[in-house]
């Protein structure tokens, strides 16, 4: 199709703003630019999530509200690379309800953006600083993700947070506070990479461990919490594909506030639990476990090579019977497809009609710049 801007009478910058916010929606893509080639047709380029281009200094993580790029790259990693939150067998599918309990800065509502475009997010994050990041990132892709200021807990309250701006991900209630063991945590990390990881992440590592190479100040806020069961109530929802918390010792309150007549919405439940030797948390990955076993779940704990030693645990819930649910399966973990050019183009077919169509879509490693001058 030559020229499809003046064939719908729309400025050819309109209609490549609309391929561009349409392909967004496309499993795995994270960026595109459509642009005019030297036969004056429209080529759509398309940047598959994973590409050194999304981590690079100039790359996608480079244009988020971020608190600080170390952090971001950590969580990155952890979420998109790891893929910490598909373990166990938890899935994806079609039209998927997920609660991101514990949301920062929204690395986890862009994974399922990424994996799942489907998808319906409710982010909860109860730091003020954090939450305008969060809101932010997920204005400016325009995620199908519902914000919401507050954290969950067991019961509707007010209480101190520490907020520690230098890195937010460790942020958590005053009195679940336990700075010494986030410091631990770190170094432990950084050792399990360097002599199990594999090659090539020197450099981030050093970011890493930088992190907890000085005093850290903190800010005291006061900060809402509220439970999931006046928030199921709120929106309405139904069947409830996924709950990912990770709350920093507070998980099992995150737990506590699912009221009974609420517990069969939830299909599965992926969270990270603190688990600490002669801390308030010992004991807990079996507290959990047998709520979760107590309503109905199939439960699996495991510790992530790099995180051996640190009293963190990742358990996975999963409802017997979910496997029977209609919808078909788009995301698992280690099964992220690759993005085929032929395979965009026959789906962008279905979403626009012909004349908005580009003549040629090509995957990319990095995006061609915009070119000077008028609208190309």
């Amino acid at each position: 199709m030559a020229n499809p801007g003046n064939s719908v009478g729309l400025p050819v910058r309109q209609v490549a703003a609309e391929i561009e916010r349409t392909l967004r929606r496309y499993p795995g893509i994270a960026r595109a630019r459509v642009l005019r080639d030297a036969g004056d047709r429209l080529v759509a380029h398309v940047l598959p999530w994973g590409t050194h281009s999304v981590t690079a200094d100039t790359g996608i993580l480079a244009e988020l509200a971020v608190m600080n790029m170390a952090e971001t790259r950590f969580l990155h990693d952890e979420i998109f690379v790891d893929e910490v939150y598909l373990r166990g067998g938890i899935v994806l599918r079609e039209d998927a309800v997920v609660f991101d309990v514990g949301a920062n800065i929204g690395m986890f509502s862009l994974f399922i953006e990424a994996r799942c475009p489907s998808a319906q997010v409710y982010s909860f994050e109860p730091v003020p600083e954090v939450f305008a990041k969060l809101q932010e990132n997920i204005g400016e892709r325009g995620l199908s993700t519902r914000s919401f200021d507050y954290g969950l807990s067991d019961r509707e309250q007010e209480v101190s947070f520490y907020y520690y701006p230098d890195i937010s991900i460790m942020s958590c209630r005053h009195d679940y506070t336990n700075w010494e063991n986030e410091v631990e945590l770190i170094k432990l990390y950084v050792a399990n990479e360097r002599r199990n990881g594999p090659p090539g992440r020197a450099e981030h590592l050093a970011e890493v461990e930088g992190l907890v190479a000085k005093d850290f100040e903190f800010i005291e806020c006061r900060c809402r919490l509220r439970t999931m069961s006046a928030v199921i109530d709120e929106v309405g929802a139904g069947t409830i594909d996924l709950v990912k918390i990770d709350a920093q010792r507070a998980e099992y309150d995150v737990l506590q506030g699912i009221e009974a007549r609420h517990w069969p919405l939830i299909q599965q439940i992926t969270m990270e639990v603190h688990d600490e030797a002669g801390s308030p948390t010992e004991g807990r990955v079996q507290q959990v476990t047998e709520r979760l076993s107590g309503q109905g779940f199939r439960v699996s704990v495991e510790v992530e090579d790099m995180l051996k030693g640190t009293g963190r645990y990742a358990v996975h819930a999963i409802r017997p019977g979910y496997d029977s649910d209609p919808r078909p399966v788009v995301a698992t973990a280690g099964a992220a497809r690759a993005i085929e050019s032929a395979l965009v183009a026959d789906w962008l077919a279905t979403r626009l009609p012909a004349d908005l169509l580009p003549d040629r879509v090509v995957v990319v490693d990095v995006l061609p710049e915009v070119p000077p001058g008028p609208a190309s």
